[in-house]
């Protein structure tokens, strides 16, 4: 067993290392200079975003909101209020054509528009949390598979950017402390086509219920301190739950989220709908 886990684990640190992770997206946006690119959002040639498109995706950008009542699968508190979650805007029109681009086209170039919201929602999202000294930021981890099919891990690329360039919040650390759980245990099962979009509340908490974790090296790192979480869109709030979960179980203090942008329910799913 030992001979085929060792190499692969190797493989895998390899294939996400950050030369070649900077490689990988570097080839696919000197691609695209080379070939016509249109606008995500209206399909304008020869930019990734228009002009219009841009300035729209920003204006709906400009105030983060709120969203936690939206979202019926948050943890609650004791006196039954939910964790707070504060986003960068409204999962629709500009600013979801780009988070679909960005996470499943390999628009990477767009990151540099995205990390603007996502930084204005980490901003609120401290503020609402006191900006408690000593916390730290933790992202809903991407899944393996997702990983090796982008080549890139989307959130960590954002706030990746924003650490190097001085945008994360005062005094928050980003730590990338829970994983995703692993072989011989349970996984995240997202089924396709769809993943966590096509489902319902239940459906939704069902999937990934018990499916993240803080590896062992990291709990002295989480233990008794506050932790703000990070996810890319929020929608019924299971994926957000799930990594509380597993960041109480660690001995951490969730404080409130952060997240790109804010969705509705599927369809036919009876109201608001990560």
């Amino acid at each position: 067993m030992r001979a085929t886990t060792e190499p692969a684990g190797g493989l895998d640190r390899l294939y996400f290392s950050r030369t070649v992770q900077a490689l990988r997206i570097w080839s696919g946006q000197f691609g695209r200079l080379l070939l016509p690119t249109d606008c995500v959002a209206c399909g304008a040639p020869d930019h990734m975003l228009c002009a219009a498109c841009r300035q729209r995706l920003r204006r709906s950008t400009l105030r983060p909101v709120a969203v936690e009542e939206a979202a019926e699968s948050l943890p609650l508190d004791e006196a039954g209020r939910p964790l707070p979650v504060t986003a960068g805007g409204p999962y629709r029109r500009e600013l979801s054509q780009a988070i679909l681009a960005f996470k499943n086209h390999g628009r990477t170039e767009l990151a540099p528009v995205l990390a603007v919201a996502l930084a204005g929602a980490l901003d609120a999202a401290a503020e609402r949390a006191g900006r408690p000294a000593g916390a730290v930021l933790v992202q809903v981890p991407a899944r393996g598979i997702s990983r090796r099919r982008r080549g890139y891990d989307p959130l960590q690329l954002l706030l990746s950017r924003l650490a190097r360039q001085g945008l994360l919040p005062a005094g928050l650390q980003l730590l990338p402390a829970v994983r995703p759980v692993g072989s011989g245990k349970r996984l995240m099962r997202w089924p396709a086509p769809g993943g966590q979009k096509s489902l319902g509340r239940t459906a939704r908490q069902r999937n990934v219920a018990g499916s993240m974790a803080v590896p062992p090296r990291y709990v002295p790192l989480i233990a008794g301190r506050g932790c703000l979480l990070v996810d890319d869109v929020l929608t019924t709030g299971a994926t957000m739950a799930e990594l509380a979960r597993a960041l109480r179980a660690a001995g951490g203090v969730p404080l409130g989220g952060a997240v790109l942008a804010a969705a509705s329910a599927p369809a036919g799913h009876g109201g608001p709908s990560s």
